[in-house]
């Protein structure tokens, strides 16, 4: 039920940017805490507000504020509160005089009038000046306010397009509005509908010129590095721009050098990129390229045995001819499926590599992969960003070409996870002389970033790929593993109780369920029931996993359904609809430099507060507050994209074909190769075979293979 509340500011409990939590006098002379966007009002400053009352575990009954209007001061003592507090440099014995000198038009005065405070105690001409000038900030702020907040910006948003515009930001979003799309968080959308209401015409050139951006941008979010002209000239249409001023448009973007256009191996298809986009693309070809090189190693057969000795094991012929690859080039491309012995190479090559008193740098795109590198071949690893220090004061990897890696020989391990722009900057980290080793699955899904390098460098066939096919015995053993080597061949994976072989362990499932409601259910019931008897911990060793983030059988409604199970109360915090629990598992899903957490990092919230939360990333505690929650999800269940690099005891995957838009044989094939020891896949029996026949869907638009075939 909606309700209302008003009253007056006396004071806050926390604040920040975005969001606070005030102490409000109430018209009966009684007191209420009121919790929501209140970082741009003042004590002293009446409020009328919707919403409705909570109750908190921590800080007791409170209003949740929905929506809130903000006045002046309507009394002496508010008058005080509120110039002590919204002008530097006036204090409470200050305020007092001017309420007592002027009364309620007090405010009027200052704001208006400020030559009339001389002559109170305690106010220089330099003062007043101080003043004059603080109110014209707040003038600009709350004339923004009026323009931004009516379009849905936070407060946060609006703070930072001050902070970009300064005192001027009112009259440049006027006089340029699509200039917010300058500001992070804003897109082309929301400064689209405040130029439009302002005036704008579809083909102004300015709008046409924000919208070919945003688009090139907007399929680089898509993992893309390119749009066919075609494309993006159709893309433009639907935004309202005719075809005569997407040809100027796209012209002058090309002549200023901010559009590159290039003729593809697809005959009559023109490729637009971003000029930063094309630059790595170009510069990531000429690398891998230039590194080109075979050289002849006496003796190698002799240490490659004596690693054999040492690591306790005998490689086959496929096994030992990567090895050998890996000995001999400069570059190259290790690649293979589950169970086809890709750690076992890796172990040996690091031991050559440590008899030989080689300096050898191993690393994966995110902290999960690298700890699973670490732990299966016993040396260590590092994410590619702490590899490659990154900083987060500067935004920039601090080892680069004028001070290149300590490392001779350098190992990337789930490659298909290595987005264009990272293994741009590696490979312009590498010393001139080091040797590249990369390793992963091309039948996984692609980055989330734009490119698809290792399918792409792979297809070109212009450096030295080692694949292996071959399912060794102890993996051949998994029904996991026979699965997703069926699932890869195109033939649907048969559940473990069907399969009647001794050898196969009992360890994969599939449970029919075609009603998406009765799917939640089967899945809540195998995480909370079935699973435990097995010996699992639900709370620790199992994930679920699915294609999408909404329905039934999405992340939302499946972490929410999982939290209520194993995590139900205790202290917590509420933050855009969201509640989080001490004990909840979480996820990062975008980039922060700052905080050193990245999208697809998975955490465990240890303590919240108001407005706060500590996540334990991977044993590094991380403090959480303001906008930096925005970007936090609970995690019981994620998305199969985001669990890429991962490794679970127990895997559970919705598959339902109310999915069907995202269901393909590459997201089957990822989800089962992220379980070790137990997987089930919950659904219909269309969505399954819909996945195990649909090969592509995820290709993207990027000219990298074409670019290394052509030389």
């Amino acid at each position: 039920m909606i309700e209302r509340i008003e009253g007056e500011i006396i004071g806050f409990t926390f604040r920040s940017e975005d969001w606070a939590v005030a102490r409000l006098r109430l018209a009966d002379g009684g007191e209420a805490a009121v919790v929501g966007v209140l970082s741009q009002v003042q004590p002293g400053q009446r409020i009328s507000g919707t919403g409705s009352w909570e109750q908190n575990n921590r800080f007791g009954r409170q209003f949740k504020l929905d929506s809130c209007l903000v006045e002046s001061p309507a009394t002496r003592d508010g008058l005080v509160r509120y110039l002590a507090s919204a002008f530097t440099g006036i204090g409470n014995e200050l305020a007092q005089r001017i309420v007592d000198r002027f009364g309620l038009d007090a405010l009027r005065i200052v704001q208006e009038e400020p030559g009339k405070l001389v002559g109170i105690p305690g106010i220089s001409r330099r003062k007043i000046e101080k003043i004059a000038l603080e109110h014209e900030a707040t003038a600009a702020s709350a004339a923004l306010q009026v323009t931004l907040r009516g379009h849905g910006l936070s407060p946060g948003l609006v703070a930072r397009v001050m902070q970009q515009f300064g005192a001027d930001a009112a009259a440049i979003i006027i006089r340029s509005p699509y200039r917010l799309t300058e500001v992070k968080g804003i897109g082309f959308r929301t400064a689209d509908a405040i130029a439009r209401s302002q005036g704008a015409r579809p083909d102004d050139p300015p709008r046409v010129h924000a919208a070919t951006l945003y688009l090139l941008r907007e399929a680089e979010g898509e993992g893309s590095c390119f749009l066919p002209e075609t494309v993006l000239r159709e893309r433009l249409l639907r935004l309202e721009v005719t075809e005569a001023a997407a040809t100027i448009g796209l012209d002058l973007l090309n002549a200023g050098g901010q559009l590159v256009r290039h003729n593809t191996d697809t005959p009559g298809e023109v490729a637009c990129f971003l000029a930063d986009i094309e630059r790595r693309e170009r510069r990531v070809a000429q690398a891998l390229l230039a590194r080109r090189h075979h050289e002849l190693r006496p003796g190698l057969a002799e240490e490659i045995q004596n690693a054999e000795r040492r690591v306790g094991l005998t490689l086959d012929g496929g096994q030992r001819a990567a090895v050998e690859l890996a000995l001999t080039e400069r570059l190259v491309v290790i690649t293979g499926g589950p169970g086809t012995g890709k750690t076992t190479i890796l172990r040996v090559l690091l031991s050559i590599g440590t008899a030989r008193q080689e300096a050898w740098a191993c690393a994966a795109p995110t902290g999960r992969a690298a700890f699973r590198l670490s732990s299966g071949t016993g040396h260590p690893a590092s994410t590619l960003h702490r590899l490659l220090e990154f900083s987060p004061k500067n935004g920039e990897f601090l080892r680069c070409a004028s001070r290149p890696l300590d490392a001779a020989v350098v190992v990337v391990d789930e490659t298909s996870m290595v987005d264009l722009v990272l293994l741009d900057h590696l490979l312009v980290a590498l010393a001139e002389g080091a040797r590249l080793i990369l390793v992963g699955d091309a039948d996984q899904l692609p980055s989330v970033g734009p490119g698809q390098v290792l399918r792409d460098i792979i297809g070109a066939g212009a450096v030295a790929v080692a694949r292996l096919n071959e399912v060794y015995r102890q993996a051949d053993d998994s029904g996991i593993v026979a699965a997703a080597h069926e699932v890869n061949r195109g033939r649907a994976p048969m559940s473990s109780e069907r399969r009647g072989e001794s050898r196969v362990r009992q360890d994969f499932f599939l449970v029919t369920k075609e009603h998406a409601e009765d799917a939640a259910a089967a899945l809540l019931e195998i995480v909370g029931r079935r699973l435990p008897r097995l010996g699992f911990d639900p709370r620790r060793d199992v994930q679920v996993l699915t294609p999408v983030h909404a329905g039934p059988l999405g992340t939302v409604a499946l972490s929410k359904s999982i939290q209520a199970l194993l995590n139900p109360e205790g202290e917590q915090l509420e933050r855009r609809g969201r509640v989080y629990r001490v004990s909840d598992r979480v996820i990062q899903t975008r980039n922060d430099y700052d905080l050193e957490v990245f999208n697809g990092d998975v955490g465990l919230v240890t303590a919240v507060a108001a407005g706060s939360m500590v996540v334990d990333f991977g044993g590094r505690s991380v403090t959480m507050i303001g906008e930096a929650l925005d970007a936090l999800e609970l995690a019981w269940a994620i998305s199969i994209h985001k669990s890429q690099g991962s490794e679970y005891p127990a895997v559970v995957v919705a598959l339902h074909h109310s999915h069907y838009v995202m269901l393909r044989r590459t997201l089957l094939y990822t989800a089962i190769t992220r379980a070790r020891r137990f997987c089930c896949v919950v659904g219909s029996a269309r969505a399954l075979e819909v996945a195990v026949l649909r090969e592509g869907g995820d290709e993207r638009h990027t000219m990298l293979k074409q670019r290394l075939a052509t030389g």
